[in-house]
């Protein structure tokens, strides 16, 4: 006989799926630079990116910040199923 996993189980693993979704779309994984040279130099120009994996132009407080609210509601599910396996079990 196989045993289904509880809610909370499951709450965590979706909460686990959705850091990896997230880590994927916006953990700047390259870095780089540029600069355009121009005769004079005070209109020469420079400047930096970030990008995932994926292209999507990033920072770390992007990715600090999706896997802050995936913490969020995965915390909330959590105690949202343990309340309600606390409420059925005690019948």
């Amino acid at each position: 006989m196989t045993r289904r996993p509880r809610p909370a189980a499951r709450a965590v693993l979706s909460g686990v799926l959705a850091a990896v979704v997230v880590t994927v779309l916006l953990f700047p994984f390259v870095s780089g630079g540029w600069c355009a040279d121009a005769a004079d130099p005070g209109t020469s120009s420079c400047g930096t990116f970030q990008r995932s994996v994926v292209g999507i132009d990033t920072s770390i407080w992007f990715w600090l910040g999706g896997l802050a609210i995936v913490a969020f509601f995965t915390v909330l599910a959590v105690n949202r199923t343990a309340a309600g396996e606390r409420a059925t079990s005690s019948t």
